[in-house]
């Protein structure tokens, strides 16, 4: 039972009974609830600093781990950066040997900004990244063996093979040829004399009088003519190449080579004439393998871009009036 409280009156000198107020009441009140409010307060605050959850161990565990790994996947990251910018290299050199011409430049993903933001990923989205890159590798690798096996095994290369390779007359028998030098192609196309469709077993090359003529490939001279009939081939030249691959340069004003002579490949063996049966100044080119004509554009790689190639197909392929 709450006491009453009195007080000594010092005008009245008598003891007055305390009277309870309202205001006085909430005040109390209100300064235990914040009091309470405040060390309740302290006390967490102190629980979460001093005493750690079983959740925040293991996530405190995984952060600390996935530190770590950031730091050792950051190293291979720059490692297969650099693997990848070597290999590009490699490629590059590789096509300016084969063919003689720079690689195309095609628009390659920054691979250091991606890893950054990989590395950068929240938990989650970092996870799911690496499961990705995981089943991406892991597919890599198996067509990577997949495919080196078929290398090694399938098309493994030996001598013979080299020197059929190195026989293929690659390179174009005139310097930078483009589309409209190639004023005719293989196939079917019309006789300039008699207007008539005939097998045209080359192509046409359109050149002014006294343009150098190039071997397109290592050979020997095995036939040679010069000829003022205004038919045929005129003055020609043919080089065996080894291996079924023969070539024949016809039309020419000027020969630079004689019987048996073996050349190298990119020789001057003559320039560009009207002889023959010629309406105009042109290179008639053949390409015979075992003797039969083949299109010599499906050859001509060396010194072209994939671009300009593809142009030079195109254009060979376009029914028009030989000049020969």
């Amino acid at each position: 039972m709450r006491k009453t409280l009195y007080r000594y009156n010092e005008e009245t000198c008598q003891y007055e009974r305390i009277k309870v107020k309202t205001p006085d009441v909430v005040f109390y009140i209100s300064g235990v609830l914040v009091t309470a409010i405040v060390i309740l307060a302290g006390m967490l605050t102190l629980h979460d600093f001093l005493i750690d959850s079983e959740k925040e161990i293991a996530l405190r565990k995984e952060n600390n781990a996935l530190a770590r790994n950031q730091r050792l996947l950051t190293a291979k990251l720059d490692q297969i950066d650099g693997s990848l910018e070597l290999l590009a290299e490699k490629d590059e050199a590789l096509h300016m040997k084969f063919f003689g011409t720079p690689l195309a430049k095609t628009a390659s993903p920054n691979h250091g900004i991606a890893s950054r933001k990989i590395l950068l990923a929240d938990a989650s989205g970092f996870r799911a990244t690496l499961t990705g890159l995981a089943e991406k590798s892991n597919g890599l690798l198996h067509q990577s063996e997949i495919t080196t096996s078929y290398f090694s095994d399938k098309l493994s290369m030996n001598f013979n093979d080299a020197e059929r390779i190195y026989a293929m007359p690659t390179l174009p028998p005139v310097a930078s040829l483009t589309a409209d030098k190639l004023v005719s192609g293989f196939g079917m196309r019309i006789n300039p004399f008699h207007k008539g469709m005939y097998e045209h077993p080359g192509i046409d090359i359109a050149s002014p009088r006294g343009t150098e003529v190039f071997a397109t490939a290592t050979g020997t001279i095995v036939e040679l003519k010069r000829s003022d009939v205004q038919a045929g081939y005129g003055n020609f030249i043919d080089i065996d190449h080894g291996h079924g691959f023969v070539t024949r340069y016809a039309h020419l004003e000027d020969i630079n080579v004689r019987i048996g002579q073996r050349v190298k490949k990119g020789a001057v063996i003559g320039t560009i004439g009207s002889s023959g049966g010629s309406v105009a100044p042109h290179l008639h080119y053949e390409l015979l393998r075992k003797g039969k004509p083949v299109d010599p554009v499906h050859f001509m790689i060396e010194g072209v871009t994939s671009q300009e190639y593809e142009v030079l197909k195109s254009t060979s392929h376009r029914q028009n009036q030989s000049l020969d």
